[in-house]
């Protein structure tokens, strides 16, 4: 029988009568299964396919009364190790003791492979501090070991095959892809009744496609993979394989997604991967993090995990995000205790701060299983995660804190300083693996994938680093040993030649760019010459066909995924629909308009103050989404540097500044500069507290500002000296012709007698200043509308109004003079505005006025959708 294909291969196998063991469980049961189905005799009893590790496990130790050791208890080992002080100076730094924590993680992946590394040929060509400390280390183990009853199995010599598995014939198939295979067979004295079959030779290498990046690799791969489903190819006859899961299964997802491919991913996750695993690890994140508003917006606002009152969540965070709370402290007071301001929040975030603070810190797992019940009882709705897809892996994460148990009982040890974080590494390195797959292609890792049989197989991502299969416990050893003694065991070329057979269709690909960084086919198919450059082909995309219909060109007879169908219904019935009652295109119906006016009894006003008409001048769109329709634009992120709340204090450190000493004297210019720098001082103190909002941003705010704000003195003594500033954030109010105007003037300066009444309009600004002068078309009508107020609710003119850029620390007066014709431009401009907002407020008219400097950063363009994608 030829052995060309591995169906051929693996049936001659089964026909002679071995127990066949195969490189993974997953394989074992495929070619169980494509035994049933392809064969003569149409069935098969199923022990007569077992996974390599399950025949490994026929010669391991047996001990009644030891147990074997795990990572768990490594790691154990290495805490009680480290915290006797043992001398490591190779491994360990000793000038840097508090680092010590973070290698022993490291350490205890060695112990396993101690007993190799010890030999006496490896020992002799190492530096003698580094074999001083695997000795002393291995040493040390092996008294920790038999002082507590336990065992490492690696340590342990191979045995016989137990009685109920002697008479049995066994062939490991694919034997050259499993590292521990040759090694095995030697070990038992290469036994008559154990054959190695390394995989047969590929008459013809599938050729490998070479894409420019992986983008394109993978919508390739998908596309073709569409293709076969609408030509009615069971998805169980489709196989992908992965080379490089963690960066391009993501991104393998969501592309089948759009093409309707159901996929079934058959690689694990780590338990935290899992909300209900993440819940654990964003509860570590809140205390290192010191409480940050961020780490706890990450746990707080997870819709996943169940918190009961979301309600006092969400006025938590929004009052925290209001005051600008960056982050917390281990201390009994902190920003959000100084900062919130309401006695109920305060209270109900110290309760929270100290169940996290309690669970984190405990020392024991019974302790900390007290204090994670606390909190859920506490926090949580009553029934949890019970009935939700995350109760499976919750139980599995609480499991793993009986085995943390267990494994300090094996040890000896009563605590362990945050057992938490120990419990958290472990997790991390746990994968759980859903019991129910969902229906699909299956997709797996590599090299899993590799032995596969099925009538198609993709397999992507397969580029010459991410191809490398290596067993080489030894690695850790330093270059210059000489590498025969290392034992690694390299399956990289058996793996891909044992890809490139049949009977499937193969498709192997690869990418040369990624986010990662550039890459390089492997070098068996360029001994091959088996590389073809891959060409993006559109002839079956339904997307490209959808392009070519909205062009007006001719099309294929492609059809339509369900996704698009369903976004085309979607858009029909939304945004592609033209409706009569939107008021992006259409005037607003009077009776919904009246909303935007304020009826009192002397009459029916509409309210207009300097932002609302620069935002009706920008758009009235716009201007009907934030007055009429009340759409707030909301920011839930509190910036490292709040610029808005920096303006504030610019401001306060001005206003209380200039009310302190009223009239401007050239002459005082130090006192000045001095009472300046001191208001700057104690607004700052006043916003911030002593030390917040963090040492950082305090050195930022001083080192940027605290000198800056002097350059209003010049600039005063420039325009403004002995003048009398006679009003701070001053809020004027005017009623007529149907209209309530409002403004809040920053500062009102008196140029000269009070009989005069003759005053200068002032408006900080922190950055720097759009509208520098008057233009025939105005770009803001905040200063005109002020000396509007000035002169009608004051009866006084305005003279000069001009904002000053503490950026720039300079003056920008748009008149100088109450009869310039700038000013009295503005006052045409005004009034001509007011009368034409009026107008079009009285008849609905707030439509959108789309262009790109009119949309450009609007927050309301997924309502207008104007200037906005509908697919």
């Amino acid at each position: 029988m030829s052995v060309h294909t591995k169906r051929s291969y693996v049936h001659q196998a089964f026909e002679q009568g071995y127990v066949c063991v195969f490189p993974t469980e997953v394989a074992a049961r495929s070619y169980l299964l494509d035994y049933a189905l392809h064969s003569k005799k149409g069935a098969i009893l199923k022990e007569r396919a077992i996974s390599f590790d399950t025949f490994r496990s026929y010669f391991l130790s047996r001990h009644e009364t030891l147990r074997p050791s795990n990572e768990l208890i490594r790691r154990l080992f290495i805490h009680q190790l480290l915290g006797e002080g043992a001398s490591l100076t190779c491994l360990l730094n000793p000038a840097y003791p508090e680092a010590n924590t973070r290698f022993a993680t490291y350490l205890a992946r060695l112990l396993p492979s101690l007993s190799a590394a010890c030999d006496e040929q490896i020992l002799s060509e190492l530096d003698p501090e580094l074999a001083h400390d695997l000795v002393l280390l291995y040493q040390r183990y092996a008294q920790f070991l038999a002082t507590h009853q336990l065992f490492e199995p690696r340590y342990e010599a191979v045995h016989e095959l137990p009685a109920s598995e002697v008479g049995k014939q066994y062939c490991i198939l694919f034997c050259d892809t499993i590292s521990e295979a040759t090694t095995l067979y030697e070990q038992l004295g290469r036994p008559s009744y154990l054959t190695l079959s390394p995989s047969p030779e590929p008459s013809d290498p599938a050729t490998l496609t070479v894409h420019a990046n992986h983008i394109q690799e993978i919508r390739s791969v998908i596309r073709s993979v569409h293709a076969l489903l609408e030509q009615g190819v069971r998805a169980h006859s489709i196989i992908i394989g992965c080379a490089s899961m963690d960066t391009l299964l993501g991104t393998l997802s969501e592309e089948a997604r759009r093409y309707d491919v159901p996929l079934s991913v058959r690689e694990g996750k780590s338990a935290l991967s899992y909300p209900s695993g993440r819940f654990l690890s964003l509860l570590q994140e809140v205390y290192d993090q010191q409480f940050s508003l961020e780490s706890l917006k990450s746990l707080l606002l997870d819709p996943s995990i169940p918190f009961g009152d979301r309600d006092t969540l969400h006025r938590f965070l929004a009052r925290a995000v209001d005051k600008s709370i960056v982050k917390g402290s281990y201390e009994l007071r902190d920003q959000y205790t100084e900062m919130l301001g309401q006695r109920e929040l305060v209270s109900w975030y110290k309760d929270f701060k100290r169940s996290i603070t309690s669970l984190v810190t405990a020392r024991g797992i019974e302790e900390f299983r007290r204090k994670l019940n606390h909190f859920q009882d506490t926090y949580f709705v009553a029934e949890q995660w019970h009935g939700s897809a995350d109760e499976e892996v919750y139980s599995f994460c609480l499991d793993t804190m009986q085995q943390v148990k267990s494994a300090m009982e094996s040890c000896g040890l009563d605590s362990y300083p945050n057992i938490f974080s120990l419990l958290l590494s472990y997790l991390e390195t746990r994968t759980y693996v859903r019991q129910q797959h969902e229906t699909g292609i299956p997709v797996y890792a590599w090299p899993q994938v590799a032995p596969l049989i099925g009538e198609h197989l993709f397999i992507l991502g397969l580029d010459q680093e991410s191809s490398v299969c290596q067993d080489a416990p030894l690695s850790f050893l330093p270059e210059y040993v000489d590498p025969a003694l290392i034992q690694g065991v390299d399956t990289t070329l058996a793996n891909l030649k044992t890809a490139c057979l049949g009977p499937a269709s193969v498709h192997l690909s690869c990418h040369t760019k990624s986010y990662e960084g550039e890459a390089l086919p492997p070098a068996y198919f360029f001994e091959h010459d088996a590389l073809q450059a891959g060409n993006v082909d559109l002839s079956l995309d339904p997307y490209q066909e959808e392009l070519l219909l909205h062009a007006g060109k001719p099309t294929a007879s492609v059809r339509v995924t369900r996704s698009q169908q369903q976004w085309f219904a979607q858009a029909l019935s939304t945004s592609l629909a033209l409706r009569s009652d939107d008021t992006a295109r259409h005037p607003v119906q009077s009776a919904l308009v009246g909303r935007l006016y304020k009826e009192e009894e002397d009459g029916r006003y509409l309210s207009l103050s300097p932002t609302k008409l620069d935002l009706f001048l920008r758009c009235p769109y716009a201007f009907q989404c934030r007055h009429l329709l009340g759409i707030e634009e909301k920011n839930y992120d509190v910036q490292v540097v709040d610029h808005r709340q920096i303006g504030t204090l610019l401001h306060e450190v001005y206003q209380r500044f200039f009310s302190e000493i009223v009239f401007f004297d050239p002459g005082k210019m130090e006192e000045y500069e001095s009472r300046l720098l001191f208001h700057f001082d104690q607004c700052l103190v006043d916003h911030y507290s002593l030390n917040g909002p963090t040492p950082s941003l305090r050195s930022y705010l001083v080192a940027t500002y605290r000198e800056q704000i002097l350059a209003i003195l010049a600039e005063e003594a420039r325009l403004f000296a002995d003048t009398r500033s006679i009003g701070f954030e001053q809020a004027l109010t005017l009623k007529e012709d149907g209209l309530e105007l409002y403004g809040r003037i920053d500062r009102i300066i008196s140029l000269g007698d009070e009989d005069e009444k003759r005053y200068a309009v002032i408006d900080y600004k922190k950055s720097t200043v759009k509208a520098k002068r008057v233009t025939e078309d105005l770009a803001s009508y905040q200063l005109p509308l002020y000396r509007h107020l000035v002169e009608r609710v004051m009866g006084g003119k305005t003279a000069n109004a001009s904002y000053y850029s503490i950026a720039e620390g300079k003056y920008y007066s748009l008149w100088e003079h109450e009869d310039d014709e700038k000013a009295l431009f503005c006052d045409d401009a005004l009034a001509e505005r007011l009368e034409r907002i009026k107008d079009a407020v009285a008849q609905g008219l707030l439509m959108a006025t789309p262009s790109k400097k009119s949309c450009e950063g609007c927050a309301y363009r997924s309502l207008c959708r104007r200037r906005f994608a509908t697919a």
